[in-house]
Formats: C-alpha cells, sequence, structure tokens
C-alpha cells in the first residue's frame, strides 16, 4: 500500500474514536507542573482558567527552589512525587520531554502527562503552542494530502506521515529520530554555502542562526539582513554584532521590522526572547511591518531564514517577487501552528514551482521542524 494510503485511510476511518478520546484522556483537579519557563507558565495560566489546583512547580533547577510563581511553591521533582504522588497527576510543560518524563518515572511518579496531552484536555488554553485537536485535523485532510504530494524524498514524507500519526494519536512510537540541533537551518544532505551567500535571516533574535551561517562560511559571505523587530532582542543582536571584525559587521545589516504580506502598523509582544511575536489582541507595543519584496535594498537574496512565530505563511507571500527573481534557498519554521506541517509546501511551490521541498526536525514531538525549499540549480547531487 502506497504510504499516502497508510497515512491518510486509517486516520479518516478513526475519526469518531479520536474524537471522543479527546474528551476522555484524563480526570484530574489536582496538578503539579514539573517546569517553570516560559511553557511551565502557559500551562499554569491554562490550568487556572479551567479551575484546576496547581499544587506546585518542579523544576531541575536547585536556584528556583524555594520560590514562588504567583503563590505556588517551586520544589524539586524528588520533593514533589514526595509529598503529591498520591493526589495529583505532574504535567511536563518542558519541550524535549523525554528526559523529564524518564526522572519522574524513576522517581516512582504514577500519572504523568505530556503537556500535548494536557493541551489536548483543555484546547482553549492553548494558543501558543502550535497543536491541534485530531478531529480538526483530520477535517483538514484533503489539504494535508496536497502538501504531502509536494515533497520530494522519502525522509520527508516519513516525517510528515510520523507528524500526521502523533498530532492524533499521541503515540510517540511512530516518531523517528530528530536530527542532530548542530544542522538546523544548514543540514548538510540538503544545504550547501557558497562564499557569494547572502542571507535574510527573518527572526534574527539575538544572532543565534547568524553565528551559525558565519561558523559555517567564516569569512566568506557576500550580506546578511538580520530582521528583527524585537528592541531588546535588537540589542543583544547588536551586542553580539559588535564583538566581530569590522570587515565581518561591516556586511551585516540590522533591519527593524517584523516580515508579512503587508506594509502596516500592528500590535506585537515584546519578551527578550525567541518567543516575540505579533499578536492579534492588545500587545506590549507596536512594529511596523514590511514585505521583503519592498524591504531589501543591496545584493539580492540567496537564501532566507524564517523563524517568525506563526507569520511565516506572510511572511512568503510578501516576499514572492524577491523569490521568482532571486531564486534563494527557503529555511522556514513549520511548528508554530499546526496546520503549517501542510501549508507551507503549497505555499513555497505556488512562489515558485521548480521548488525542491524538503522537511527535517531537530527536536522532540514537532518542535523545530523546518522545511527547505531548494531551486534545482542548488540541489546537491
Amino acid at each position: 500500500m502506497p504510504l499516502q494510503n497508510q497515512l491518510f485511510d486509517p486516520l479518516e476511518l478513526a475519526l469518531d474514536g479520536l474524537k471522543s478520546s479527546e474528551e476522555t484522556a484524563f480526570d484530574s483537579s489536582r496538578v503539579v507542573i514539573f517546569g517553570c519557563g516560559h511553557l511551565g507558565r502557559v500551562a499554569f495560566a491554562g490550568a487556572l482558567e479551567a479551575g484546576l489546583n496547581v499544587l506546585a512547580f518542579a523544576d531541575n533547577n536547585r536556584s528556583n527552589w524555594g520560590k514562588t510563581i504567583d503563590g505556588i511553591p517551586v520544589v524539586s521533582p524528588a520533593e514533589a512525587v514526595a509529598n503529591h504522588n498520591q493526589d495529583a497527576l505532574f504535567l511536563v510543560a518542558i519541550y524535549n520531554g523525554t528526559a523529564p518524563r524518564a526522572q519522574l518515572r524513576d522517581l516512582g511518579c504514577k500519572r504523568i502527562v505530556p503537556f500535548p496531552a494536557f493541551f489536548r484536555r483543555f484546547p482553549t488554553f492553548f494558543p501558543e503552542v502550535g497543536l491541534e485537536l485530531p478531529h480538526r485535523i483530520l477535517a483538514s485532510v484533503d489539504d494535508a494530502r496536497r502538501g504531502y504530494e509536494l515533497l520530494n524524498d522519502a525522509k520527508s514524507r516519513e516525517e510528515f506521515a510520523a507528524q500526521m500519526q502523533w498530532r492524533c494519536t499521541l503515540d510517540y512510537e511512530c516518531l523517528p529520530a530528530p536530527d542532530p540541533s548542530i544542522d538546523t537551518y544548514y543540514p548538510p544532505d540538503l544545504v550547501r554555502l557558497t562564499s557569494q551567500e547572502v542571507l535574510v535571516d527573518c527572526g534574527a533574535f539575538d544572532g543565534d542562526s547568524i553565528r551559525m551561517f558565519l561558523e559555517r562560511t567564516g569569512n566568506s559571505f557576500q550580506h546578511i539582513y538580520a530582521v528583527e523587530p524585537d528592541p531588546k532582542n535588537r540589542a543583544a543582536l547588536q551586542s553580539y554584532l559588535s564583538s566581530l571584525s569590522p570587515d565581518r559587521s561591516a556586511r551585516i545589516s540590522i533591519l527593524p521590522y517584523g516580515v508579512s504580506n503587508r506594509n502596516e502598523t500592528v500590535s506585537f509582544n515584546v519578551t527578550g526572547t525567541a518567543g516575540s511575536r505579533i499578536t492579534a489582541g492588545a500587545g506590549t507595543a507596536s512594529i511596523e511591518t514590511r514585505k521583503l519584496d519592498d524591504l531589501l535594498n543591496g545584493p539580492p537574496p540567496s537564501f532566507i531564514k524564517m523563524d517568525i512565530e506563526g507569520a511565516e505563511p506572510y511572511a512568503i507571500q510578501g516576499a514572492t517577487e524577491t523569490i521568482r527573481k532571486a531564486r534563494p534557498i527557503l529555511a522556514v519554521c513549520a511548528y508554530h501552528k499546526c496546520e503549517h506541517l501542510w501549508t507551507l509546501p503549497v505555499l513555497m511551490k505556488a512562489a515558485l514551482p521548480e521548488y525542491h521541498i524538503f522537511l527535517r526536525r531537530y527536536a522532540e514531538e514537532c518542535w523545530e521542524m523546518v522545511y527547505y525549499a531548494i531551486p534545482p540549480e542548488r540541489l546537491i547531487t
């Protein structure tokens, strides 16, 4: 049976059972949240909205022990299990959660819940996690099939199939091992950088992906456009660029904008982290967005990277003219919204039909997943 049929036919048949399982995954009103970082705080807000009783935060960072978050104590995982193993479930609110879940099992924890399962039980309170309920995924099965059909190698298709299955069933056994995180954006099997590379880094953050680029190119590149709307991130980015040699830093332009399909003023949440994003509601600030077609005033791009917290489809639409003229490699994050798994390949092919599309993942579950669109002349053969 073709892989496509193996993927979609059983999922369509399972729709009713999956929808029922969303409502009965677990039932507890008492929760310990393992992880007090960004995801832990998102989970905390969702748990409160759902009327749950959060008993404690558990965390491996000793410096957090003895502190409180909104009146909730932060304790060691061992203390949390000793105090609450009999009367609470333990929600692992940590990206790449395999090791924390194993740690809790070794401590004898009875009820361990990965946060995707918690999201499924209380979906309306998790707007940021990039997941979706199974019945809504399966309602988009025709669109998913179109995205799947555009992929150009077996590894990409297998990852796509595994993602569909995991998102609907939360069966972790179906997921392939992720690729090494060091290969993010520049996988050696797909991308070979040249001495004349012109990088557009959309969502430049503090320069992390520019560092990775420079580690590969050294001093042999033409130009970098570092596009970053968050002023706190730009300050960190500028600090990093000031540490570079004058010859390097002179070829890097900081552009203080968001990228989109329209030139306008939008609401934005300034966090000084990789999670800063455009928001539909009231943000902490306003920023200016620009289409890449209107923004770049210099050498045409040969490589465009996009990690912009869910705005990737709009940015591709706003770069269509540039893509058709310059034919750059695209490296576009695909995990901020569930539907990006199948909508991004369609958008990239619409921008340049000659593109070859590949999918790679560099973390557990669905995180750090990147689509690559490569023109035929840049394929590694």
